[in-house]
């Protein structure tokens, strides 16, 4: 287009008059466009809500789940996770963590999640020595880069780390059972936490849940006769205070006499809190058991929303073949796969009418609870700072 023409032109477009059938073509064509457009709206707020129940439903937060995995790199006997600047936002390095771990074979595979992709036919151990694991965020930075790992739940290194807690948290002396760390309150304070697991069949895990008790921790020469559990707005207070002494590691270095005179006590503590946990529990399996069956419920229901879909499907094409039409000089291979078709069509049908009855009663029998177990995992008390 020359600059001399370009008014003509687009003067020309404006008195272009298109006829009838493509004018009502290409309406059709914008029409799909912003059906389209609303359906992928209706798609991303669908997706918004399930991001909000979910963050809402874990309670996770960013600083907590960077702690949890610098623990974790402390136990294995690394550094814990350094923050630097990449770009203008913030991120963070795994420290030695390769040196320490990368030669072995498990760990290997696991921290090449971390480096640049392998450009091809180049060799494993080339990579592996001329790249470096890349840092790791916590959050989306708004923007596609390479320079970063965004680090997720289901992000191999991370599961691996987290595993540490869950499969070896006591081995070794790892984690304490029993903890005090100084708190910003004037009051003396005790949390009792237990683990609820549910099991289904198989012992396939089906629920795990961390439930504290807390109390107003008093000297046993004065306590009426036990500890009393704290109802709900203590509780919640209690627990505030619990994990801001957690993260603040000034909190952490409580002197030695104190740590001695508590420790007489925890025994008789956490047999005194250990009735009220168990009691919690109990609620607490009742209202998970109700999650699990609507769980089992909602997937029963797209199941045999699935096998119908199949269902209508398969006859759908078993009407189309046997509707009558002129005979094709189809080749013998193709008729022999038609009859093949067919025979597997009916088959397949037959399959659907029982399955859309054993596959509910299946979910339902995998969501059981089987077994419930429920046990202390550690007591931290909260002592005030000025004693």
């Amino acid at each position: 287009i020359r600059r001399r023409d370009a008014e003509g032109l687009r003067q020309a477009l404006r008195d272009e008059k298109l006829e009838e059938d493509k004018k009502r073509a290409v309406l059709d064509d914008l029409e799909q466009a912003r059906s389209r457009k609303e359906q992928l709206e209706k798609d991303l707020e669908g997706l918004r809500k399930i991001l909000a129940n979910n963050q809402e439903a874990l309670g996770l937060k960013d600083e907590a789940f960077r702690e949890a995995l610098s623990c974790s790199l402390e136990i294995l006997g690394a550094k814990p996770l350094l923050r630097i600047d990449v770009d203008g936002h913030d991120a963070w390095t795994i420290p030695s963590l390769e040196d320490k771990l990368g030669r072995d074979p498990t760990w290997a595979t696991t921290l090449d999640t971390l480096r640049p992709p392998r450009p091809r036919k180049t060799k494993l151990w080339d990579w592996r020595r001329e790249t470096k694991v890349r840092p790791v965020v916590f959050k989306d930075t708004g923007h596609l880069e390479n320079q970063t790992v965004h680090l997720h739940l289901e992000h191999r290194v991370v599961q691996r780390l987290l595993g540490r807690f869950l499969a070896q948290g006591f081995v070794h002396d790892d984690l304490a059972r029993a903890n005090v760390v100084f708190s910003e309150d004037p009051r003396r304070r005790v949390v009792l936490l237990g683990k609820l697991a549910l099991y289904g069949e198989g012992a396939s895990r089906l629920h795990e849940e961390i439930i504290p008790v807390t109390a107003l921790w008093l000297d046993p020469d004065i306590r009426k006769p036990t500890l009393s559990p704290y109802a709900i707005d203590a509780e919640k207070k209690t627990l505030e205070l619990l994990y801001a002494s957690l993260a603040d590691r000034a909190l952490h270095d409580v002197p030695k006499e104190t740590e001695r005179h508590i420790q007489q006590f925890v025994p008789r503590d956490v047999a005194e809190l250990l009735p009220s946990l168990k009691a919690r529990a109990e609620d607490a399996i009742a209202r998970a058991s109700a999650l699990l069956k609507k769980r089992a419920d909602d997937e029963a229901k797209e199941m045999v929303a699935v096998l119908e879909a199949q269902e209508k499907a398969i006859q759908k094409k078993r009407a189309e073949v046997e509707k009558p039409q002129p005979l094709l000089p189809f080749s013998v291979d193709e008729l022999r796969q038609l009859e093949s078709d067919k025979t597997h069509w009916a088959d397949r049908l037959n399959s659907l009418v029982s399955e859309k009855k054993t596959e509910p009663v299946r979910i339902h029998k995998a969501y059981e609870v089987k077994v419930a177990r429920v046990e202390p995992l550690g007591v931290v008390y909260l002592w005030p700072r000025s004693g």
